[in-house]
């Protein structure tokens, strides 16, 4: 059972520059994005309950600049469509953010820090606000402090249909730069804000093709005997709860387990997977470890004993700097594509670390078919396609695995400055609505090497926790 609130507020917080009422158009990859709520946490240490006033009070004055310097976190999303069930954002002249303030004084900072802050004494129905799904009428951000002894959790309820988690690093750059501004009595200077040049996204905007998707390679038709279409039968169950925010209903069919990779376990897994032979092509350290993951998790499902003849491996791949001309990095929008490698279980089951390698190939190649002209074309056939476009990011999904990687949300939240009361995040945890048996999610560890959040069933998830190949190269984290 949790803790129950001693103290709940709420506040519409208003950017200090009114807005300009009215309705806006979102980007085809805005459009085809899997409609969740993605509420992450993240984790300060503060001793002295006195300063909590003084926290507050700044976290909402720089959210209000935060919003000037990001309006979209203001906007709703609202139907457009209905017969291809497209979105678009609406501005009215008094919109903001809903900043939710809860205290829950029986959690201890200390007792969650020496247990490595656990997903399971962590719900979102605890420390995210309201929604926690899609709806008719959505918000593009909600935020919540939660008060706890010794601490404070820091909770960004931002909607995926316009915010990918690069797009989530922007915006906790630009409010911590706020916070910390407010905090020390200084302003930040508009040269220091972004630009249009960083929000533009003409270049995602393409005609319509009559290409249908099913000519992408992400869309080829998946093979199905009776365990696929079991499987496939349990990825839609999990979709459906995702995009509603029913987390629990989610937890009943697949479980999350948390890994820490120190840096020197990733080096040595790239020494013992090098190619033999210079003519051979080298492969980046994701490819090799999302090939670990693959072929880990495919041993774990027991797709031989399943009669299961191949599995993909879904990569979520930054477009930023792949279209012509490149998005900025700092772009806070949807630029996903979903990159498709294939094996098959002889393949993904052929014992020895050397065979990572051989998956890893194929993890680059599948990467590298996003180019601009293609990611150009996708964009034409999105527009045109003519049935429901909502959550069309993801293809027929059987025994696959997804990994998303989104470094520089890691890397932002390692440098962010939250001004001279917070001070450095300690933890960041996802409260994540994971769409898919087999989602995962790799990022730097603000404490030095690697972090890998899996969502899985509970069997597989057994499995992999007994498996050396497995945990030879990874510890499970609470």
């Amino acid at each position: 059972m949790g803790s129950v609130p001693t103290l709940a507020e709420s506040t519409l917080v208003q950017p200090s520059i009114p807005l300009v009422p009215g309705i806006v158009d979102v980007t085809p990859l805005d459009q085809y994005m899997v409609r969740v709520i993605l509420p992450m946490m993240i984790f300060f240490k503060v001793d002295e309950p006195s300063l909590r006033p003084i926290i507050l009070r700044n976290l909402k004055k720089a959210l209000s600049l935060a919003i000037d310097e990001l309006k979209i976190l203001a906007a709703e999303i609202i139907p457009k469509d209905p017969v291809r069930n497209t979105i678009q954002l609406e501005y009215r002249k008094d919109s903001g953010v809903w900043f939710h303030v809860k205290e829950l004084p029986d959690v201890d900072y200390q007792d969650l820090a020496g247990r490595n802050f656990p997903f399971a004494a962590l719900p979102a129905s605890q420390y995210a606000s309201q929604p926690l799904g899609h709806s008719e009428r959505a918000p593009v951000m909600t935020l919540q402090a939660t008060l706890i002894k010794g601490g404070l959790v820091l909770t960004f309820g931002g909607h995926h249909v316009v915010m990918d988690a690069q797009g989530m690093g922007t915006f906790v750059e630009v409010w911590a730069k706020h916070v910390a501004a407010v905090s020390t009595g200084v302003v930040v200077h508009r040269n220091q804000w972004l630009t249009n040049e960083h929000l533009d996204a003409f270049q995602l905007y393409s005609p319509g093709m009559d290409r249908p998707l099913s000519e992408f390679p992400l869309y080829h038709p998946p093979r199905e005997g009776s365990y696929e279409k079991l499987q496939a039968d349990l990825q839609v169950k999990v979709l459906q709860k995702a995009t509603s925010g029913d987390h629990e209903g989610i937890a009943k069919l697949i479980r999350v387990s948390h890994w820490a990779m120190t840096q020197e376990k990733m080096d040595e897994l790239c020494d013992a997977t090098l190619p033999k032979t210079k003519e051979e092509s080298s492969v980046t350290s994701h490819a090799t470890l999302s090939a670990l993951i693959w072929k880990q998790v495919s041993k774990a499902r027991r797709l031989t004993e399943k009669q299961v003849a191949s599995s993909s491996l879904l990569t979520s791949v930054n477009l930023r700097r792949r279209v012509e001309p490149p998005l900025a990095p700092e772009y806070p929008g949807n630029a996903i594509a979903l990159a498709r490698a294939n094996a098959t279980t002889a393949e993904l089951e052929t014992p020895g670390v050397e065979q990572v390698h051989e998956l890893a190939k194929k993890v680059s190649a599948s990467i590298e078919e996003w180019t601009a002209d293609e990611l150009w074309s996708l964009a034409g056939a999105l527009q045109t396609h003519p049935g429901d476009i909502s959550n069309k990011l993801l293809p027929s999904l059987n025994s696959d695995v997804l990994v998303t990687a989104p470094s520089r949300l890691g890397e932002m939240l390692k440098a962010a400055n939250w001004g001279p009361e917070l001070g450095d995040i300690k933890a960041l945890r996802w409260a994540f609505p994971a769409f898919m048996d087999g989602f995962v999610i790799v990022l730097p560890s603000i404490h030095g090497g690697i972090e890998i959040m899996l969502w899985t069933a509970p069997e597989t998830t057994r499995r992999l926790t007994e498996d050396p190949d497995w945990t030879k190269w990874v510890t499970q984290l609470e």
